[in-house]
Order: C-alpha cells, then sequence, then structure tokens
C-alpha cells in the first residue's frame, strides 16, 4: 500500500508533464501551443510583422525596428507626404488642402504599418496632405492638440483648429480616408 501512495503521485506528475509537452505541440508547427499560441492574420501571414491583420490570440507583443521607423518616415510616397516643420507651414498646407497631421513614433509597429501604406498608396488619398510629426519629440504640439498616444492622425483647417481626431491601430490609407472630414 505504501508503494501505490508513493506511485500514484509520480504517475500524477508524469502525465501533468506529457499532457503539458502535447498542448505545446499539437497542431502548431511553429512550437506554439494553446497557452500561447501564434499570432496569424486572417490571411495566415506572421500577425507579428507590422501591417499583418492580427488576432487577438498571442501574449507574443508586436516590435517593430526603429531604424525602419525613421526611414519610413522620411521615405518618399505616392501621395502627399511632408515631415513635420512647423505648425504654421501645417497650417499653410490646410489653407490649400484637406491636411492631417499623423503623430508617428518609430518605435510603433502601428506607425510603421501606417507609413509602409501611406508611402505605397498615398495617391489613393486624392489631394489629402499627410504631415508626419516625430510622436517623441513634438511635445509641444502633442501638448497643443492633447494627444497622449503615438499613431494618433489629427485632421487641421487653415487656423490649426482640429477638424477629427482618431487613432489609426494600423488602418493606413484606409482608415485615413474613412475619418476625413469635408
Amino acid at each position: 500500500m505504501r508503494r501505490l501512495f508513493l506511485v500514484f503521485p509520480m504517475l500524477l506528475v508524469a502525465a501533468a508533464v506529457s499532457f503539458g509537452q502535447s498542448m505545446m505541440s499539437s497542431g502548431n508547427s511553429n512550437g506554439t501551443g494553446a497557452g500561447a499560441t501564434s499570432m496569424m492574420s486572417a490571411n495566415g501571414d506572421d500577425g507579428d510583422k507590422a501591417g499583418g491583420s492580427t488576432t487577438m490570440m498571442s501574449a507574443k507583443p508586436m516590435t517593430a525596428d526603429p531604424a525602419v521607423g525613421n526611414k519610413l518616415r522620411s521615405a518618399p510616397s505616392t501621395g502627399t507626404k511632408v515631415i513635420f516643420t512647423t505648425l504654421e507651414a501645417a497650417e499653410a498646407l490646410a489653407a490649400r488642402q484637406p491636411t492631417v497631421l499623423f503623430f508617428a513614433a518609430d518605435w510603433c509597429p502601428y506607425c510603421q504599418a501606417d507609413l509602409k501604406d501611406i508611402n505605397a498608396n498615398g495617391s489613393r488619398l486624392g489631394n489629402v496632405a499627410i504631415v508626419v510629426a516625430n510622436y517623441d519629440t513634438e511635445k509641444k504640439l502633442k501638448a497643443q492638440y492633447g494627444i497622449t498616444v503615438q499613431d494618433t492622425f489629427v485632421q487641421i483647417d487653415s487656423s490649426g483648429a482640429i477638424k477629427a481626431i482618431w487613432r489609426s491601430g494600423g488602418g493606413g490609407v484606409d482608415g485615413i480616408l474613412s475619418h476625413i472630414v469635408g
């Protein structure tokens, strides 16, 4: 009887370990299981790539390389995209065409996804100008518009007043088109 009390707990531990290992490898070629499932998009892409359409099935956060973000911010666009210099310059642009301030952080994966889309598909925005403001350095501008989170868009008029404000979350050109006023 004493042997049974010693063997039974060992069998339970072995069963638990075996179950855990099978959960970690069941059905996933990447070695993640039910406790840490992979973040896959609806089209099968790895969701932690910037621009991927992801589901909330992962504990693994999206990451982005700040050097890539910096290059994307200054890269040419097929539409009208300029780097923020002064609010007066943005207001002058808004006097001529619809203008949106984009508060982008180089380290933000959603900002990188938006910038990739704006650079590749900016021509779909028509005459809408995107003015990219560095979220980390434009503290006065952020305070003026009450911006507390990167990947925020603010459409302004020629006096700098807010016409619309929204967070993108990686919405890119389609997100801009769905929020732009007038």
